[in-house]
């Protein structure tokens, strides 16, 4: 059986991922603890902890999870954010390349990284252009620009992701639904009064972290080296639309908040992951519903 090592494993997507993975390769992690025998503690970021766990399991394919995926905590943590995003990939490309040269390596980037201004319709593509708006942004396009050089110069075996938003349960809070489950079963509890709603009058793409990571596991075995893919739904959902889901599904919330007046359709753009390239190379299907998850997000909320 082959072995994947994911970095990261502890992490929102790299819990899924590992579920993923599990049923098709003997599975190893890293991450920051240690809480089972298969998951080691290492700081990515030492390059000599880094070449340690590497040349020891030879994984046949590596998924680095791991990073500083906030564009506003990257305004606060500059140095950090380049630490994790940047340093901590070059010592995963050095390792490999010294110890399991032909080993797939997939690295995960951001839709953050697009310059959605510059999208030619409401699908944004792999050629849309890049933008350079927050140390965050930077440092996604730092790591690709280093990661292209090293598959020319080294003939290194790597695939990059621009990931759209992906929610599921074990989500932390900070992202937009998370915050308003919490703030719907803090109010069922009688721990808010009511509660404000911000600016929703966004169209993104959602996807189930499920779906993400099969396409992850996909991209492994299927996708073509040195190539950057989107990973996203290929939808577009109106935030608004998502929450007042949400709330309609509280009957505490329905009648002490008041959701924003929806906006016509025409007045904004639906931005949405063109993924043509990720189903030509993968065959890859998304399969749940992501209405479905929210609603298992915000029974999550009710169970803590």
């Amino acid at each position: 059986m082959k072995k994947a090592l994911i970095i990261g494993i502890y992490g929102f997507a790299g819990s899924y991922l590992r579920k993923e993975l599990e049923q098709y390769y003997d599975c190893y992690g890293v991450d920051v603890i240690s809480k089972d025998d298969r998951v080691r503690a290492v700081d990515m970021t030492d390059y000599s902890q880094a070449e340690e766990v590497i040349a020891d399991i030879k994984p046949d394919y590596i998924f680095n999870l791991a990073g500083q995926a906030s564009p506003m905590i990257s305004w606060e943590k500059i140095n950090f954010t380049m630490e994790l995003n940047v340093n901590l990939s070059i010592n995963i490309l050095e390792a490999c390349r010294k110890h399991c040269p032909s080993a797939r390596i997939l690295l995960i980037g951001s839709a953050n990284q697009y310059d959605l201004s510059k999208s030619s319709n409401e699908f944004t593509s792999e050629d849309t252009p890049l933008v350079n708006n927050s140390p965050y942004a930077i440092s996604k396009n730092t790591q690709e620009a280093l990661v292209k050089l090293y598959v020319k110069k080294h003939n290194l075996d790597v695939i990059m992701t621009r990931s759209f938003n992906h929610i599921g349960v074990g989500q932390k809070v900070g992202f937009v639904v998370t915050d308003y489950s919490k703030r719907i079963v803090d109010l069922e509890r009688g721990e808010l009064e009511t509660f404000n709603y911000g600016n929703l009058d966004t169209w993104r793409d959602f996807s189930d972290a499920r779906d993400v990571v099969c396409a992850y596991r996909l991209l492994a075995e299927q996708g073509k080296s040195g190539e950057v893919y989107n990973v996203g739904s290929g939808r577009s959902f109106y935030i608004r639309d998502l929450i007042g889901y949400l709330v309609s599904k509280s009957e505490m919330a329905t009648s002490k908040t008041t959701l924003p007046v929806r906006l016509d359709d025409s007045e904004l753009v639906h931005y949405a992951a063109d993924i043509t390239k990720l189903k030509k190379d993968t065959g890859f299907e998304p399969k749940y519903d992501i209405y479905n998850t929210l609603d298992e997000i915000l029974e999550s909320f009710r169970a803590m």
